[in-house]
């Protein structure tokens, strides 16, 4: 059944994307006019359906609403033979009029960026947290390599790779991630119980935090202050709770992450719940009566997450009634007479069960225990608060942020070839792979524009820069190469032979087309249920579940999982655009 809540969203996606590929064709429209080229078209989408003809430019509209393009036979330096649209021969474009229309494609793309971006700087943006000079670490499992190295909770992280930070985790993370020092192994400079301490150790790829990716991440789990930004008219807004305030505990829980609140909010079924603040260095107090979520059902759930198809506990949620009987690692065996070869296998009769108890059988230590565990009828609440603080970046900081990004991503690619190479020990996991093309882009878009329209437009800011950059790149068959082009016909005076041009042309058409098939194969294959591709390779992949709402509502899985809709996906940042 189609979920009506992203009609609007995917509306925004289509227009918006179209719009980034529309103004880059209208800017090499202008600057043909501009230096009077012959223009045979300029349409508007794909598949002509309409076309009208006016002082020489038929004007079309297309059926495929995925952009546009305007015909120029005169800047293709390729051919010896240029004709119009009658068969007329036409004179090839001076160099200095092929270098003004191809540039200004991508340089529309920036100006529609800056436009944008000055409403991004007016209303600001969501971020997902604030920028810290250090990190607390909350939890390091044992079987990291980061706890074998000495990293132990309670450590204070003060500099990664010697340097000290000033960094949100999302962008403390993507150091990881890209190996932007480029080194054998992560150096933590440490601060524990008041004295100076080194955790040096080579990365892992983390598969619990993107299953897919094949990309290093910190297996650790810093203390992230939860500061909450209440709706307006919202309990936690009725109640006295500010935006700015940083949660220290509900129900007298400490809390450590967002996921906690969300989790205790969402299973109080209604019920009061105590929150406890600190504001200006003060601590208040506040009681909260949440209010039910509206277009979720209630569903019994018994609290157990999985992070793979085995039907292994990753965790529990203390909140419902495994945390009392099961603890992380515990194998499920069979649930009701049924053997759990899969955790959906479990999720599932967990949901059949309709609340009635179920006889489940588990192995734990190498013992088989048999327990009896009644699913929790729940009714998800909230108190309507988003976990986020609104920036305001200026247009240029917004172009430097992507040419920063740009600039890092293919310094790791770069790293990761060299790697593979041999020709340097640093690591780096950053491939194909983690590239995203029109498809991941479109749905990224989408999930972006569902969260938070601000959000949306920001990442339609990002992919029209990347769109004007990546095409100003010096590759024959972009508008960079045609720049390139006209000016090594400007250096020696003369153009280059078609003969020399057209199989380096062909030879580019060929690699740009067979890496925009692989970055496309490597997105579709991302959307493929992990259960279906572990059974087209043979093995078993981790699953993922992905589900948004609002911010600040809580989503619950089948078996208890509750998911926090933040504004931006750590993993996004990692990835390249590749338009």
């Amino acid at each position: 059944m189609l979920n009506t809540t992203y009609i609007l969203p995917v509306l925004l996606m289509l227009i918006f994307f179209g719009l980034c590929i529309i103004i880059h064709e209208f800017g090499h429209f202008l600057a043909a006019r501009l230096c009077k080229l012959h223009i045979i078209a300029f349409s508007v989408g794909f598949k002509k359906i309409w076309g009208k003809k006016i002082n020489g430019v038929e004007y079309r509209i297309g059926c495929l609403p995925f952009g546009g393009y305007v015909d120029l036979p005169q800047i293709d330096a390729s051919s010896d033979e240029i004709e119009d649209e009658n068969g007329n021969p036409l004179p090839r474009a001076n160099p200095w009029a092929r270098i003004i229309t191809a540039f200004a494609g991508p340089f529309f793309n920036i100006l529609f960026a800056l436009f944008l971006g000055i409403f991004i700087y007016i209303f600001g943006v969501p971020q997902d947290n604030v920028k810290y000079s250090e990190f607390k670490v909350r939890e390091v499992p044992e079987t990291s390599a980061e706890y074998k190295a000495g990293l132990r909770p309670g450590d204070r992280i003060v500099k990664l790779n010697g340097r000290e930070f000033n960094l949100t985790w999302a962008n403390f993370t993507r150091r990881f991630m890209l190996n932007e020092d480029n080194v054998e192994k992560i150096t933590l400079d440490v601060i524990r119980d008041g004295q100076p301490a080194t955790v040096s150790y080579i990365p892992e790829i983390n598969r619990e935090f993107a299953p897919d990716e094949n990309v290093v991440y910190p297996f650790f789990v810093p203390e992230i202050p939860v500061i909450v930004m209440p709706e307006k008219g919202s309990p936690a807004s009725l109640a006295g709770v500010k935006s700015g305030d940083t949660v220290l505990a509900v129900n007298g829980d400490p809390v450590y992450d967002a996921e906690h609140l969300l989790t205790a909010t969402a299973y109080s079924n209604g019920a009061p719940i105590t929150l406890k603040v600190k504001r200006d260095e003060t601590e208040h107090e506040f009681t909260i009566q949440p209010k039910k979520i509206e277009g979720i059902e209630p569903r019994y759930l018994v609290g157990i997450n999985f992070t793979s198809d085995e039907p292994v506990i990753s965790e529990t949620v203390s909140q419902l009634p495994a945390a009392k009987i099961f603890k992380p690692g515990d194998r499920l065996l069979s649930i009701n007479g049924t053997e759990c070869k899969t955790s959906s296998d479990f999720s599932a009769a967990v949901r059949a069960s309709e609340g009635k108890p179920c006889q489940v059988v588990y192995s734990r230590d190498n013992q088989t225990v048999t327990v009896e565990l009644t699913p929790l009828k729940v009714i998800p609440h909230e108190i309507g608060v988003g976990f986020y603080v609104i920036d305001h970046p200026t247009p240029f900081q917004q172009l430097q942020d992507v040419l920063d990004m740009t600039w890092r991503t293919l310094k790791s690619l770069g790293n990761t070839l060299r790697h593979r190479l041999g020709m340097n020990s640093g690591y780096s996991t950053i491939g194909i792979r983690n590239l995203s093309g029109p498809w991941s882009i479109g749905k990224y878009m989408i999930m972006m524009f569902h969260g938070s329209f601000l959000r949306g437009l920001l990442f339609v800011v990002m992919i029209s820069y990347s769109l004007g950059i990546f095409n100003l790149l010096p590759i024959p068959v972009l508008d960079g190469g045609h720049i390139l082009i006209a000016i090594l016909e400007i250096i020696f005076r003369r153009p280059i032979p078609a003969k020399i041009l057209q199989p380096v042309m062909y030879f580019f058409i060929t690699v740009l087309i067979g890496f925009m098939v692989i970055v496309t194969a490597f997105d579709i294959w991302k959307t493929v249920p992990s259960n279906l591709r572990g059974k087209l390779t043979g093995g078993e992949k981790p699953k993922t579940e992905e589900t948004e709402t609002s911010p600040g509502n809580a989503v619950l899985s089948e078996t208890g999982n509750v998911t926090e809709k933040v504004p931006e996906k750590t993993q996004e940042a990692a990835n390249a655009v590749a338009p």
